[in-house]
């Protein structure tokens, strides 16, 4: 503090960082300031009360350490859009506190001469009421899960089989509830009808066990009688790489959803990820031949302006034939698998040269995906220009290239240089499934993206005006800064379409504008006319 005369009369005055906890302190639960990187250099409030933790065994950590995982993607996010704008308005996000509080996150960016930048922050009480937060969707649980792999803080999930018994029955979402309300600290979703997925529920097995038989007796006193069986799946990763670990979870995830323990065990992960990724190394040779000799197809799924329903591209969606001795039940499971063998090259080198054949037919562009792992091989760059390049299409400006898995670049620079190459042949770029994490915006900086994929999330709570209606309209803001366009996935209904259009994204893609299906003919589409429809 120093002191100033002022009309004869010496007044205190507070240096920066006091005169923000003064202001805020005025709404706010918690203050924090930290780094750009997100580390906490000061905070205060309300810790302990909220977080059971004095505000001083929090300095030095990172800024998730205090959001629940399932918010760390729009926590990312929110902290480079503050970086941008220098402001971030109120964005609803929970607290990884048992009881997953949400509160007002808003921020102001501190920059001084001669100072680092600082990023200010404020957790407050919103000043109306909010709805309570449903159970995790399983897309949100399995992103919190690979976070958790990811950073290698996770050694096992829990997994519980629901059989409806004899007397009342329940609802996945009541049973949701009461697993919510028996196990507080524990992240819980519903993967499918009668099977849920618990992160974070300590113990063990026992632990688990102790957790079902409280939810039994939970249910049994609703007059719903039930059989629960608990199983962990051990996630220890020895020997493979972090990708390998992530494709892996994935695919554990997705035959749980479908076939239960059962399913697990018969596709081989009674001995955990490792011992999955050993026993289907054994495909590898039927995967590369089939790769090899395009034992698949392409549909193409129609992609249009928001503001007129004007045709604007196709995206190509693989779907691959069944392959004698290597199941897989949706396409998603054969990429995965493909993935987590190491060869995503091959295959996107396959899809490429389909998409391309395709494009020589069509009248307006055509997407297809490409995976950021690939980018990051010089000697996939060099046979993916040299396949363009070949291509009537190219010469047409009919292709177009959008990158998958952003979360798994780690060199920046070579898919950089990749997207600058395609450019300078005519090939423009888009990055998939933005807002899904902080490598998106880093990734839009440096590279010259044309286009942007709001990741499908986030699309019904901009629809019901949701916490993350404000989120949107802020990557929207960064994206157009960037000169990208924004498209929206997974869009059903024309109010889901009319509120994105409304906080200013471009084009949508969706069941409402049409499914994946075949190329239509130029002689047979209308919709270029401007009324979009299915593909015939």
């Amino acid at each position: 503090m120093t002191q100033q005369p002022v009309d004869g009369v010496w007044l205190r005055r507070a240096d920066n960082n006091e005169r923000f906890v003064a202001f805020a302190f005025a709404a706010a639960d918690l203050v924090v300031e930290t780094e750009e990187s997100g580390r906490i250099t000061y905070a205060s409030g309300a810790f302990r009360t909220r977080l059971g933790r004095p505000p001083d065994a929090f300095l030095g950590r990172a800024i998730q350490d205090i959001v629940d995982p399932l918010d760390h993607a729009m926590l990312d996010a929110a902290l480079l859009l503050l970086s941008e704008k220098g402001r971030l308005l109120p964005l609803m996000i929970r607290l990884a506190d048992p009881g997953r509080t949400q509160l007002a996150l808003a921020g102001l960016v501190l920059a001084a001469t001669g100072r680092p930048v600082r990023l200010c922050l404020t957790f407050a009480v919103p000043p109306a009421p909010i709805e309570a937060l449903p159970p995790a969707s399983p897309h949100a649980f399995a992103r919190a899960t690979e976070a958790r792999l990811r950073a290698g803080a996770l050694g096992e999930i829990g997994l519980l089989e629901i059989r409806s018994g004899e007397t009342g029955s329940a609802s996945g979402g009541e049973i949701g509830v009461a697993l919510q309300r028996t196990a507080p600290d524990v992240l819980t979703s519903e993967i499918a009808p009668g099977r849920f997925g618990l992160l974070g529920a300590s113990g063990g097995p026992a632990g688990l066990v102790a957790i079902a038989a409280s939810l039994e007796a939970a249910l049994q006193a609703q007059g719903v009688h039930v059989e629960i069986a608990p199983h962990h799946l051990p996630l220890a990763a020895d020997g493979l790489t972090s990708m390998q670990a992530v494709r892996a979870l994935r695919q554990a995830l997705t035959v749980f959803a479908r076939g239960g323990m059962a399913g697990l065990r018969a596709a081989g992960f009674s001995g955990g990820l490792a011992g999955y990724l050993s026993q289907a190394a054994s495909r590898a040779g039927a995967l590369r031949r089939a790769i090899k000799s395009r034992r698949f197809n392409l549909l193409f799924q129609p992609i249009v302006s928001l503001a007129d329903r004007r045709l604007h591209h196709y995206e190509a969606l693989l779907r691959p034939s069944p392959l004698p001795g290597c199941p897989f039940d949706t396409p998603q499971e054969f990429v995965t698998l493909v993935e987590a063998l190491g060869l995503a090259a091959e295959l996107d080198l396959a899809v490429a040269g389909l998409a391309s054949d395709a494009a020589a037919f069509s009248t307006v562009p055509i997407a297809f995906n490409v995976s950021g792992q690939s980018l990051q091989s010089a000697a996939f760059l060099d046979r993916l220009l040299a396949l363009l390049s070949a291509s009537p299409a190219l010469r047409a400006g009919r292709l177009m290239v959008e990158m998958t898995e952003t979360a798994e670049v780690e060199d920046i620079t070579e898919v950089a240089r990749a997207a600058k190459a395609l450019r300078a042949i005519g090939v423009p770029f888009c990055l998939d499934d933005f807002g899904a994490g902080v490598a998106d915006v880093r990734l839009l900086r440096a590279l010259p993206a044309s286009m942007v994929k709001l990741d499908g999330s986030y699309v019904s709570g901009v629809a019901h005006n949701g916490r993350e209606r404000g989120f949107v309209a802020g990557m929207v803001d960064i994206a157009r800064a960037m000169e990208a366009a924004v498209v929206a996935e997974r869009i059903e209904t024309e109010a889901e379409a009319d509120a994105l259009l409304a906080v200013g994204v471009t084009y949508g893609q969706g069941w409402l504008f049409g499914r994946p299906g075949p190329l239509p003919l130029p002689t047979r589409r209308r919709m270029s006319d401007g009324a979009a429809g299915a593909p015939a």
